[in-house]
């Protein structure tokens, strides 16, 4: 069997020393902590994801920055690539689609999140 890869992007947000995170209400990884991101859609580019997923799961618009991490992620049915871009600045007003319960503002990574971002949080 070919195993399928999914290309993904995450934004990691840092304003005031603090990064943003989604307490996600949908699996995979319900009710852990994680950056805004999602699959990048044929004919869009990385950065026009991760513009288009900011908008749906936080209604903010953001300038996208450069890439600052990459890592392979698999959960039980698929394998994916994960882009991180830093998040220059955002505009607007949270406002969460149904993807997410919950937003918050960490200066260090919450025990139950996707992944470990304390080390973002150290570059500032």
């Amino acid at each position: 069997m070919i195993e399928k890869y999914f290309l993904c992007v995450d934004g990691i947000y840092i304003k005031n020393g603090k990064i943003l995170l989604l307490k996600r209400n949908v699996e995979p990884f319900k009710g852990c902590w994680h950056v805004i991101g999602g699959h990048v859609e044929e004919n869009e580019t990385s950065k026009q994801a991760l513009v288009r997923e900011f908008k749906e799961e936080t209604n903010l618009d953001v300038e996208i920055g450069e890439i600052i991490d990459a890592r392979i992620e698999k959960t039980s049915d698929r394998t994916k690539i994960i882009v991180a871009y830093r998040v220059n600045s955002a505009k607007g007003k949270i406002r969460l689609n149904s993807e997410s319960e919950a937003y918050g503002w960490f200066t260090h990574t919450p025990n139950n999140s996707v992944y470990n971002y304390d080390e973002h949080l150290q570059k500032k």
